[in-house]
């Protein structure tokens, strides 16, 4: 696999994939490894391997010491080791095009444009096929590395998995200005201003679809507010619901007097309307909790969690709002938003984006 990526200065670097322990050809960015400590590495597990009669378990030892080598340069200006992004993981993670051009990239100092990666030779692939990061291997590193894991982007759009923790758009204070919003500009330079259509609350973690362009961010927001967009959520709440589905209609306002709490006013609050389905009762944390399945058909702040906690009873985990506050077991609100319908504001396509479950 060969793979090219542009940087915003004009900058042009090339890599290839495999052949981890060579110290690179000319006009090529090198392993994110010190080579010397690498090929001693080898030198001296190729002994065991052949004289031993588990050539598994010695190739994983190897493997284990070799890890220990990687270190991929990251968005951010800070250095992290394969074991730091993704422990345990597979032999050669970390040979791919991808995260040895990023990495570099970062490196210097440059900032990256555009990636792309193709096949090159005969083999399983067509010749000179693009190809998207392997998932087993290069994917899983590219979120620590970008600081954004994107699941879809094209010219007018691009959807990501945000993780628990981060802001949707920046707050007051400088110590809020790290978000999705300033790191989809900072990876697409042409990006406007504000690229978010909907937000996540701080903790939620899943899908987010933001606009790369004024056209698509107005299409996407019309729809948004006109109820044409789908979105699911899943959840682990407190205790055990009997009853299998429902709706939950109850109106919501600011409680202006214990910002951003939000409450029950069936006399000044907005309509808010959320479906649910029980998905299963589980044993976690020490006590009987129930998964559901969420389909807010309104916007409304905090809308899920309000709903849980006052209109089923039962709070989401790890919900300090509503809620018990995280215990040491409960490391974050467990609401993730795992799927994604919308039409897509340029082409008309139906697109769906669904995640795998995270808690």
């Amino acid at each position: 696999m060969l793979g090219i990526l542009v940087c915003t200065d004009g900058t042009v670097l090339k890599a290839y994939s495999g052949e981890p322990g060579a110290s690179g050809f000319e006009g090529f960015v090198p392993p994110v490894f010190d080579v010397s400590s690498y090929r001693s590495i080898l030198s001296d597990y190729d002994a065991l391997i052949k004289s031993s009669s588990d050539h598994r378990l010695i190739s994983r030892q190897c493997w284990e010491k070799l890890r220990s080598l990687y270190r991929f340069n990251c968005y951010d200006g800070l250095v992290h080791s394969l074991d730091d992004i993704f422990p345990l993981s597979p032999s050669g993670t970390g040979d791919c095009c991808a995260p040895r051009l990023l990495s570099y990239a970062y490196g210097c100092g440059k900032k990256p444009l555009s990636l792309c990666e193709f096949f090159y030779g005969s083999g399983s692939l067509p010749h000179k096929s693009f190809q998207s990061p392997c998932d087993a291997r290069c994917k899983p590193l590219l979120p620590s590395i970008i600081g954004l894991d994107i699941i879809y982007q094209d010219a007018c759009i691009v959807v990501v998995n945000k993780p628990s923790g981060m802001l949707s758009i920046e707050g007051r204070g400088q110590d809020k200005q790290d978000c999705i919003a300033s790191r989809v500009r900072s990876l697409f330079p042409s990006c406007i201003k504000q690229p978010c259509i909907h937000r996540l609350d701080q903790g939620t973690s899943g899908l987010m679809v933001l606009g790369l362009t004024k056209e698509a961010h107005d299409r996407l927001s019309l729809d948004f507010e006109q109820r044409r967009i789908h979105k699911e959520y899943e959840a682990l709440v407190d205790g055990l619901i009997l009853q299998d589905s429902g709706t939950i209609d109850l109106p919501i306002r600011l409680d202006v007097d214990n910002r951003p709490h939000q409450i029950v006013d069936f006399e000044n609050g907005k309509n808010a309307v959320t479906q649910w389905e029980k998905l299963s009762i589980e044993n976690r944390f020490g006590r009987k909790v129930t998964r559901l399945r969420l389909c807010p058909l309104t916007g409304r702040t905090h809308q899920i969690r309000v709903h849980c906690a006052y209109g089923l009873e039962h709070p989401i985990l790890g919900d300090a709002l509503y809620g018990e506050a995280p215990s040491g077991k409960i490391i974050r609100l467990m609401l993730q938003a795992r799927i994604l319908d919308f039409t897509h504001p340029q082409t008309g396509v139906l697109m769906h984006f669904e995640l795998e479950k995270e808690f």
